[in-house]
């Protein structure tokens, strides 16, 4: 409620609410005044919208301010805004630019949220000023975010995608003419102007109608080199805009990355740092210069490691570039032993988990730096010369990457060393993301295994721990030793919790009835004793049972099981007919919120399937509530999310876990409005891992927009992948032969990319785009 009625200015408040409603994370109460405010002054007024949109950037006050000064905003204020004239400045590379003044948003380019996209998109925008009360809100199977929030990322990648539409098109292709469809062009953001300049066909154009073309002081020329190095990226995010937009459209290359920042910022990488393309660029385009100047010579790399450490140790500030060059010329000085670079790195493997428990990651070490970027031959050689803590160092440097460094985690899993599968497996959570945790489990090692269950991991992942623990094998098993830790330490749950009811442990699933019985509910009580019978045998069912642990439907279920001929049948039938897909379904209606249908289905007892069928069934008839938020749970077969793969998350730049194909069918339904990823690092990504390919830009992937705006970047950046030049020579010929020089054509393209097409879809691909 404080960001809504307290905080400031308005635009900062904006961005704050839009994130927490991406992430399910804002409050009923705050929904509801949202929507209190936008009924009493926005509600069925576009003038009112249109004054907000207007107001927010340079709004002082409170967003209930701003949207109550919206609403009482005279016509004569909407209709007389028109794009600022007189002459165009420089592109204001200082601090106190507006742009950079605002937070960087899940905007695809990173720009300063307006209020159209807090009002329109969906999730963020309809969230926070539309969003609807818990229990109400009902996704459909398969829709696709909102032609509001796709109409407002694609006009304000309208001019660059229309730009290199024009780069690839015939002698005499027209230009616009039309003065609203120029005035819509002028939407363009300074981080979305093609190449940080006006365009100068589009310059032309617009003088020809008397319409400024220069928005929020874009030039007409791209600013020099010498302009982009003259101010470092500060730490924080929207204080490295500039560098950011000079990297992603092609102003400042790859490799002058090197050159121009302090080693430092990527020993110790600043937070915000991590969701900005320019520092993926920066650490690729080290790792090339690595391997081509030391090769796999482990003696070359150590002494570059030397150089740095002594270079940190005087504080010298210098570049990548200027060590690579100073350890090559072998003039390393010596370097204190007692030399830290942040905080003090772990002394042992416990230090280094409790750093990793607090997020701490403030503590350098310039060898595990370069091992991360190195190959495999690379890492094979130097690894055993950095002494008996290297292998446990390492795992816990690599943990802060956001993209686990396969290579060096690959020399980790292989050499199994026990130090550095503790770190690694205490402190899985880290390996989430890039879907690493699952090879720790393939190492079917106890120590590992138990690590990963007294940490929280996903449901699926511990059930595949406990459901291979077996007893009897000569040794104490896994179950036998997380029994005797749970007797020891009087926890509430065991490592692993309710999950091991479902396991061949009888001694612990026994002693979990004992103590949890009449507390859990009947299809757990009747799964873990269909496995202590099947486990433990009939007489150890029948004294739990005689102890009265159980509650007292289930303690039937079994006496009237053990009476019988064959008491797991009799278990396993009353156990099917509390999990029946129906009773989940009733269930699922009435859940109030997204938490509550998630832990409707999680809450079956481990190991029952769910009967995904019956649920699509039913929700093909009616929709059930939070669908979204269901088919995204741990464990969902890929097929049902192949049916559904609008609703799944937008995939990183190594895709999402699974196959190949879920990423594609995700990219049919938009792409590049990730937070955690600059949308050029997430395709860049894509290409580079062969999850997409050029044509799949032109023909599969969607907003057309956005990507058109992708590759005109990619053209003049020195380090795109060679997809993207692919899918330009792809595109050169659909443009010649749908486009080519007819005025209509190019007209019908221009209205679709500028919005003013109400029929037109957004989140359609560069093909349809182009199509008559």
């Amino acid at each position: 409620m404080e960001l809504i009625g307290v905080a400031r200015p308005a635009a900062h408040a904006l961005a704050a609410l839009a994130r927490l409603a991406e992430r399910d994370l804002l409050g009923a109460a705050a929904v509801a005044e949202l929507r209190a405010l936008t009924k009493a002054h926005l509600d069925g007024q576009g003038r009112a919208w249109a004054a907000l949109d207007a107001l927010l950037p340079d709004h002082e006050g409170m967003v209930a301010e701003l949207i109550a000064e919206a609403g009482k905003a005279p016509a004569e204020f909407v209709t007389g805004l028109e794009p600022p004239t007189g002459p165009v400045a420089e592109p204001d590379l200082s601090p106190d630019s507006a742009a950079e003044r605002a937070p960087a948003t899940e905007t695809v380019a990173h720009a300063e949220p307006t209020a159209e996209t807090v009002a329109q998109a969906e999730p963020t925008a309809a969230t926070v000023a539309e969003a609807e009360p818990p229990g109400e809100s009902v996704a459909p199977a398969s829709q696709p975010a909102s032609r509001g929030a796709v109409h407002r990322r694609g006009r304000v990648h309208a001019l660059a995608a229309l730009d290199l539409l024009y780069s690839l098109a015939p002698d005499g292709a027209p230009r616009p003419k039309d003065p609203t469809v120029l005035r819509a062009l002028t939407e363009y953001e300074p981080a979305t102007a093609p190449g940080l300049a006006v365009p100068r066909w589009f310059a032309v154009a617009c003088a020809l109608q008397g319409i400024p073309a220069s928005r929020n002081g874009v030039a007409y020329e791209a600013p020099g080199l010498a302009q982009v190095r003259a101010r470092l990226p500060e730490t924080y995010g929207s204080g490295a805009q500039h560098t950011e937009r000079a990297y992603v459209q092609g102003v400042l290359p790859a490799d002058e990355l090197l050159a121009l920042l302090p080693a430092r910022r990527l020993l110790l990488l600043p937070h915000d740092w991590n969701r900005l393309a320019f520092a993926d660029a920066w650490r690729a385009a080290l790792a090339r210069r690595l391997r081509a100047e030391l090769g796999t010579d482990p003696d070359a790399w150590l002494r570059l490691a030397a150089t740095v450490t002594a270079s940190e140790a005087a504080s010298e500030g210098l570049t990548w570039a200027e060590l690579v060059e100073r350890a090559r010329s072998g003039a390393v000085p010596e370097a204190g032993a007692a030399m830290s670079i942040g905080r003090a790195r772990p002394g042992t493997p416990d230090e280094a988990v409790k750093l990793l428990e607090r997020g701490d990651h403030l503590w350098g070490w310039p060898e595990g730096t370069l091992l991360c970027l190195a190959d495999a031959e690379v890492v094979d050689a130097v690894l055993p010369r950095l002494g008996p803590d290297a292998p446990w160092l390492l795992a816990a440097y690599l943990l802060r990457h956001d993209r686990t460094p396969r290579v060096a985690l690959d020399r980790l899993l292989a050499d199994r060393d026990r130090d550095a599968l503790r770190v690694l497996a205490a402190q899985s959570r880290w390996l989430e993301r890039s879907g690493a945790v699952e090879r720790l489990v393939d190492l079917d090692d106890p120590e590992v295994d138990l690590a990963l269950l007294r940490h929280w991991n996903p449901r699926p992942t511990v059930h595949r721990i406990v459901t291979r623990s077996r007893p009897g094998t000569g040794r104490p098993s896994l179950g036998a030793r997380v029994l005797a830790d749970w007797r020891a330490e009087g926890s509430a749950w065991p490592a692993g919790g309710p999950v091991w009811l479902c396991s061949a442990e009888p001694d612990l699933v026994e002693e979990l009835l004992e103590r949890e019985g009449r507390r859990l509910g009947l299809g757990h009580q009747l799964l873990g004793c269909l496995r202590l019978f099947e486990h433990g045998g009939a007489d150890r069912l029948a004294r739990l049972v005689g102890r009265n642990a159980l509650g007292p439907s289930a303690a039937a279920v079994c006496a009237k099981a053990l009476a019988s001929t064959d008491p797991a049948a009799v278990m396993r039938a009353r156990l099917d007919r509390e999990t029946a897909p129906d009773k989940l379904v009733r269930k699922l209606r009435g859940a109030q919120s997204a938490p509550r249908a998630r832990d409707v289905v999680e809450s079956l007892p481990p190991g029952e399937p769910v009967d995904w069928s019956a649920l699509e069934a039913a929700h093909a008839r009616e929709p059930l509530p939070y669908w979204q938020d269901i088919v995204r749970l741990d464990g969902v077969p890929e097929d049902v999310r192949l049916r559904h793969a609008a609703l799944l998350p937008e995939p990183g730049p190594d895709g999402l876990l699974g196959s190949a194909r879920l990423t594609r069918e995700r990219a049919r339904h938009g792409l590049g409005g990730l937070f955690h990823r600059a949308p050029t690092t997430q395709l860049d990504g894509l290409l580079t891992a062969g999850l997409l390919d050029g044509a799949d830009l032109v023909r599969l992937a969607t907003p057309a927009a956005w990507l058109l705006a992708y590759l005109g970047s990619a053209a003049r950046r020195t380090d795109a992948p060679p997809e993207a030049a692919e899918a330009r020579t792809l595109l050169t010929g659909l443009v010649r032969t749908s486009l080519g020089t007819d005025p209509a054509a190019w007209h019908r393209v221009a209205e679709r990319l500028t919005g003013l097409d109400p029929e037109w879809d957004p989140c359609s691909t560069v093909e349809a785009l182009l199509a008559g």
